[in-house]
């Protein structure tokens, strides 16, 4: 059976939802998946629309978000248990709605680019730096790993059009796949805790999990149902954030914000040779707490692996 690698990792903020969306680049039949000195690069697209922002009152119609996000990642195989994968994505993003953030009704006003003017801007997010270590073999696999994002610069993160939280957060956890014997299906599971750098003493750590359900519908085509869930803590609005909204809370207040969801989407994939490999998925969120709730999002991505 052939084995799913955690290719792309884009961390896509979308409104004020750190929202992440996670997908696997498949390696094809034949590749020396666990080898010393095997490594893939994997370049994919992500497009995501949402409308409004779920808030303990309900669903607040503040406007949409409309991301463009190109996500490069690299992965490499020191040993034949040990790994490394490192990326990072660019973001195109616009916010069009009645309710922009703008620096400059704070008080103080803030040194901080006014991005939320219905127009599209543009800017690197977060390097994501993974190391890995393959525990156990076989039907079953076992394979923790740990995890650092570090900003990749200092992009304004107080805006719906933002395209990151510019924090720094370690994630520490486990993927597990199991492959059935004589069969064509696939079952996978990573669950994983992410420490954030607290904002105004806020914390914000939260559970990742995501699972995922394939089946090969021939050597070269297989698809799958998954579900992408974040829940952790932090404030809720508006409870949290009385008006006027216009101090260092309220400047501060998406660093601070809980963002929970459950995404659930399709996938496809297909093996274009022993070394290429395409991947195309479509998800929404079934369930939204204090988050911009993703109408309809795709992904498209190649793989090469070496």
């Amino acid at each position: 059976m052939k084995r799913f690698l955690a290719g792309a990792r884009g961390s896509i903020h979308a409104g004020l939802a750190a929202c992440q969306l996670f997908f696997w680049l498949p390696l094809s039949a034949g590749a020396a998946e666990n080898e010393k000195g095997h490594g893939y690069f994997s370049a994919s697209y992500q497009f995501i629309h949402t409308d409004g922002f779920e808030a303990t009152t309900g669903k607040l119609p503040v406007g949409t978000t409309d991301t463009h996000g190109l996500n490069l990642d690299f992965g490499y195989h020191f040993t034949d248990k040990w790994a490394a994968s490192i990326g990072i994505p660019f973001i195109r993003k616009r916010y069009q709605g009645s309710v922009p953030h703008d620096p400059r009704l704070l008080v103080p006003p803030r040194d901080s680019e006014f991005i939320d003017d219905g127009s599209y801007h543009s800017n690197f997010q977060d390097w994501y730096l993974k190391v890995s270590y393959l525990a156990k073999e076989g039907s079953l696999r076992i394979e923790p790993f740990a995890a650092l994002g570090v900003p990749s610069n200092d992009y304004p993160f107080f805006a719906a059009s933002a395209v990151g939280q510019r924090l720094n957060k370690f994630d520490i956890g486990s993927e597990f796949a199991y492959t059935p014997p004589i069969s064509d299906a696939w079952y996978r599971l990573e669950v994983s805790y992410v420490f954030v750098e607290e904002t105004l003493g806020v914390n914000i750590d939260h559970w990742r999990i995501n699972v995922e359900a394939g089946y090969f519908f021939s050597p070269r085509w297989s698809g799958r149902v998954f579900m992408l869930l974040k829940e952790g803590d932090g404030l809720e609005f508006p409870e949290d954030f009385p008006p006027p909204r216009t101090d260092e809370r309220w400047y501060q207040h998406d660093r601070m914000i809980k963002h929970n969801y459950i995404n659930v989407g399709l996938g496809a994939n297909w093996f274009i040779n022993e070394r290429y490999s395409l991947t195309l998925s479509a998800l929404t969120t079934v369930d939204a707490e204090q988050v911009f709730p993703v109408e309809y999002a795709f992904t498209i991505g190649i793989a090469w692996s070496f």
